[in-house]
């Protein structure tokens, strides 16, 4: 089990958005320039970034507004498995009452403004994923979707875990302690486990427009007409084929800049760590 355990304490705010980038530096990257795009789209909003990279202590972030996490001890490995056992305890690392948990891959593009009054709703918000029912899901080990689908109808809906809006509550602990739970039954990816934990847990879940979590793919046409499109999902390995950092330097250019230069003031050793 992996520890969770923090460097700092973590403030109580009606609102705040948290980031995770985990083992890999590129990621770090990826969540200090989706940090910083949202923090020039929100100024007073609580951003916080938690990472087991050592570099991360090093980042003078607070000059942006921007708050770090440590995951302590520093976790050795690159078992990107490491990244889901702390996703699904990510309500551990806010004590907000309102939290917006955000993968390092997406890109702000537009303001999240009127996303949180969906939470007036309810408890727990969730985008569609593009495949919108598990029996489309084609990415996970067959051993897992067979396991699912003995449990759940194919039609039931499938949510991207990539952004996930919630109020702190009995009901949204409860969906994120069976979320936990069922990812370790196969201790590889996340959605089918989240799946079966709303279900598992009985969670009403509110589902937010696909605006809010998009490829970039997808989004080209909508914004080509004007329409919203606020949070730009690169998945598919953008990050690692450099592709992320393209798109960025498209979408929002001034955030990476200001991450380039960040990540500058780090000693060159701390770049890989």
């Amino acid at each position: 089990m992996v520890p969770l355990s923090v460097l700092g304490c973590i403030c109580m705010a009606d609102r705040g958005v948290v980031y995770l980038a985990v083992q890999q530096f590129g990621y770090l990257e990826a969540a200090l320039i989706s940090a910083l795009a949202l923090r020039a789209l929100h100024p007073h909003l609580p951003i916080t970034v938690v990472s087991d990279l050592s570099a991360l202590a090093e980042l003078p972030l607070d000059r942006h507004g921007l708050e770090a996490h440590l995951l302590q001890p520093v976790p050795v490995g690159t078992d990107l498995s490491l990244s889901r056992a702390v996703k699904t305890r990510i309500y551990n690392f806010s004590s907000h009452r309102d939290t917006l948990y955000l993968d390092a891959d997406m890109l702000p593009v537009q303001p999240l403004t009127s996303l949180w009054s969906i939470l007036e709703q309810g408890d727990v918000a969730l985008v569609p994923d593009r495949l919108p029912e598990i029996g489309l899901c084609d990415h996970i080990a067959p051993e897992e979707v067979a396991y699912t689908l003995e449990r759940l109808a194919p039609s039931t809906r499938q949510f991207n875990s990539g952004l996930i809006l919630w109020r702190r509550s009995a009901a949204s602990t409860a969906l994120f302690e069976a979320w936990h739970r069922e990812w370790r039954r196969f201790g590889r990816h996340d959605q089918l486990a989240l799946a079966r934990a709303i279900a598992a847990s009985h969670t009403s879940v509110l589902e937010l427009p696909r605006r809010y979590n998009l490829s970039p793919r997808d989004a080209e046409p909508l914004l080509k007409q004007g329409e919203p499109a606020n949070l730009l999902h690169c998945w598919g390995g953008k990050v690692t084929s450099g592709r992320f950092r393209r798109l960025a330097r498209r979408f929002c250019p001034q955030a990476l800049e200001t991450a380039e230069q960040l990540l500058a003031t780090i000693a060159e050793p701390l770049l890989s760590a």
